[in-house]
């Protein structure tokens, strides 16, 4: 008997080994591991407990094994129906249930101090309870393997049952060998149970992994050594144009030949580390020959049992394509399909580079194309554009370069021009590729263009210096009439930052006041007696000295700063005819030019009355002298504000007169109050023929009425002659240079003519 619950017991602790064992393989199955216990516990228990329990009841290796068995049997009743609780996922807490276990450990040790019958009733029913509240959660929803072992533990609790029935100390044969065979049957049910329930979890698992792989939209393929395909997923067969179920082969034709040697060093280099991965992007094709752009990871795996190569892949061949399209939009210019400006510097760039040969840069601006728009519409304006760069790109020479900086501007590069005049014959032969017309639609359009031209390496280091030079020199030939070519030199980039630096000085001088007036005395003629002034706007700019009018007025005209400049000398005038009305002295009128951006307002006129009238001074004492230009180009809104201001008994002088094309019903038109010729007609004086134009200009103006006024009067031998040929006033150098004001106050109070 004692034999036979040994076998029983080492059985039981080589299944509940087993047991432990696949719960280390099998890590999130717990039940694997209280079962393994559960036996562990058990044959110990049964082993201590029954088999090698001593005879003598009263010996102390009696006293210290019993309650080593009973607590054997205790925790073997704690882990099975922890086992069976963890199967059925219910929740399980140590911490709540070790404590009850130990108490029930101590009442049946209790007992048996007690009477040992009891102890061992107390025990069995506690054994039963716990195996058949096992059998009850196995049952409740199993299948059929599960309600077998259901069984088991329902038999197994009688057989614990039966135990003290038969022998009150349960030691019965009957009894111990029916639970050797119940005990193994339901170990061997647990094992299977075990086994089943983790390969059926592991065949899940792979479904879902399989479910991933085939409904993935990511391609899957594995690559045995040989470079024949073993696995490809419906992803990666759709990407290559491949029929489902069909055989892909070999991978070679996919990859292309500009690309397999490279993927075969990949391939290799994987194969013979076996471990580690590499990304890699590039054309692939499809079967049908199209081509792809993939993205895709290389790694190393075993497949099968020999070794293969996992390779991930992405179709990325729409974002390529987005992408292309973007950076061609930025670097193309849609109209023309010419290169833009950023497309332009970028070749610059390159061709720039130290010790690379020489070229000539052409930035061409096609002449008054503002009118083609606004006479016969953008449409036209635009096939235009593209016809210019369709025949610029036909004629251009090998190894040149046309690009569209602007709406109307293009860039040409013409390489092999080694000097200046290489290079104007390179811009002749641009104007004259542009002679032939451009027939847009049903017309005939004729086209000019203004061509600056630099060269590399002697106008520039790199391409925006080049370029900027080119300009430079693009905009000095349109300055010049019809079209024309013209190689930029050094002193115009120096010209061309001065004007810049006047431009943006502009601004903040006229809000500093930085200008001054100086005020030119006119004479009457005959007697030279003082009969007014001319203020003439100077500009004193801090750290660089006096500016040149003949600089910072046309920057004003083409900044527009000249309203605001305009602005403030009349309010300087005006405040200095108020000054010297204070220190008591006879005024006399000061003239003060008007720019023909000022009458754009149409309410100038009455702020400048308003504005004199503020000051105290009297209209009259104030002139304004307005050019050609103004009168002709702005004739709608200057009369008008003329009118109102000779009304109000406001002066009104007619400058620069004979450098234009006045005609008489002009003069006859404008309330004007003086008529000033200009120095080109008084410099060449006492010439004959220079004294008849005066004459004539004279005699016209004395029957309108005016006064005539000759400026640059400089020698005493013009005075003279203009006295006699009838002008009224005499201003220039020979009776006074322009006064501060303080000067003419004095003039003023002395009522001196002096020179």
């Amino acid at each position: 008997m004692t034999w036979l619950l040994l076998i029983s017991s080492s059985l039981l602790l080589m299944l509940g080994i087993t047991l432990l064992v696949m719960s280390r393989l099998e890590p999130g199955h717990l039940h694997m591991r209280d079962w393994g216990w559960m036996h562990v516990f058990l044959a110990f228990g049964l082993a201590l407990g029954v088999a090698l329990v001593p005879s003598d009841a009263q010996s102390l290796q009696y006293r210290l094994q019993a309650p080593i068995a009973t607590a054997s049997i205790i925790a073997a009743l704690a882990w099975q129906l922890a086992g069976a609780s963890h199967y059925r996922g219910r929740p399980w807490r140590w911490r709540r249930t070790a404590p009850l276990f130990i108490a029930l450990l101590g009442f049946i040790l209790a007992l048996a101090l007690v009477q040992l019958r009891l102890a061992v009733l107390a025990a069995a029913l506690l054994l039963t309870a716990g195996a058949w509240l096992a059998a009850w959660w196995l049952w409740q929803g199993g299948e059929r393997h599960e309600r077998f072992v259901a069984l088991c533990f329902l038999a197994l609790g009688g057989v614990h049952l039966s135990g003290p029935l038969i022998d009150p100390l349960a030691r019965s044969p009957a009894t111990h060998l029916a639970g050797t065979y119940v005990q193994t049957t339901l170990a061997l049910g647990l094992l299977l149970l075990s086994v089943r329930r983790a390969h059926g979890e592991a065949k899940r698992v792979g479904e879902r992994l399989q479910q991933l792989y085939e409904q993935s939209m990511q391609g899957l393929v594995v690559v045995r050594a040989d470079g024949q395909v073993a696995y490809a997923n419906p992803a990666a067969l759709a990407m290559f144009g491949v029929d489902q179920g069909a055989a892909v082969g070999s991978i070679d034709h996919l990859i292309g030949e500009q690309r397999l040697a490279e993927a075969r060093q990949r391939f290799d280099r994987l194969l013979q580390a076996r471990e580690g991965h590499l990304a890699w992007e590039g054309e692939r094709f499809r079967q049908d020959g199209r081509a792809l752009y993939l993205r895709g990871t290389t790694s190393y795996l075993e497949w099968e049992g020999e070794p293969a190569l996992l390779v991930l892949m992405l179709d990325d061949t729409e974002r390529q394509r987005a992408t292309a399209a973007l950076r061609r939009q930025a670097l193309h210019d849609e109209l023309t399909d010419l290169p833009n400006r950023h497309a332009a510097l970028d070749r610059l760039s390159a061709l720039t580079r130290p010790g690379a040969p020489g070229f000539a840069l052409l930035s061409a601006d096609v002449d008054r194309f503002q009118l083609v728009n606004e006479s016969l519409g953008h449409e036209t304006g635009d096939a235009l554009l593209q016809a210019i760069a369709a025949r610029l790109c036909e004629k251009l020479g090998p190894g040149g370069l046309v690009a569209r900086l602007g709406e109307d501007q293009f860039l040409l590069v013409q390489p092999g021009v080694e000097d200046d005049d290489a290079a104007h014959l390179t811009g002749q032969r641009l104007l004259a590729l542009m002679n032939p017309p451009f027939h847009i639609g049903h017309r005939a359009l004729h086209v000019h263009v203004s061509v600056g031209l630099a060269r590399f390496p002697l106008h520039g280091g790199d391409g925006a210096a080049l370029l900027r030079a080119a300009d430079i020199a693009m905009h000095q030939a349109k300055a010049l009439a019809g079209a024309a070519v013209v190689v930029y030199q050094p002193g115009m980039a120096t010209a061309a930052r001065g004007l810049l630096d006047i431009e943006q000085a502009l601004a903040w001088a006229i809000e500093q006041q930085e200008f001054q007036l100086d005020y030119q005395p006119k004479y009457t003629a005959g007697t030279r007696q003082l009969a007014g002034f001319e203020a003439l706007v100077r500009w004193q700019r801090p750290g660089r000295g006096r500016v040149s009018p003949a600089d910072f007025i046309p920057a004003a005209e083409r900044t527009g700063q000249i309203v605001p400049l305009g602005a403030l000398i009349l309010r300087q005038a005006s405040q200095q005819l108020r000054a010297w009305q204070q220190q008591g002295l006879a005024l006399l009128p000061v003239a003060v030019n008007v720019s023909p951006l000022q009458f754009e307002d149409a309410g100038f006129a009455d702020w400048l009355l308003n504005l004199v009238l503020a000051h105290g001074v009297s209209p009259a004492l104030l002139e304004v002298e307005i050019t050609e230009t103004a009168a002709m180009t702005h004739m709608d809104r200057v009369l008008p504000q003329l009118a109102r201001l000779r009304d109000a008994g406001v002066g009104v002088a007619f400058d620069d007169f004979g450098t234009g094309q006045s005609s008489l019903t002009l003069l006859r038109r404008l309330p004007i109050t003086t008529l000033k010729l200009d120095r080109s007609m008084v410099d060449p004086l006492p010439e004959p023929s220079a004294g008849a134009v005066v004459h004539a200009a004279c005699v016209l103006a004395g029957s309108l009425g005016l006064a005539i006024v000759a400026e640059g009067v400089e020698r005493e031998e013009q005075a003279a002659e203009v006295e006699r040929l009838g002008c009224t006033h005499l201003q220039g150098w020979l009776l006074s240079r322009p006064l501060a004001p303080e000067a003419a106050a004095a003039l003023l109070a002395s009522g001196s003519a002096g020179h």
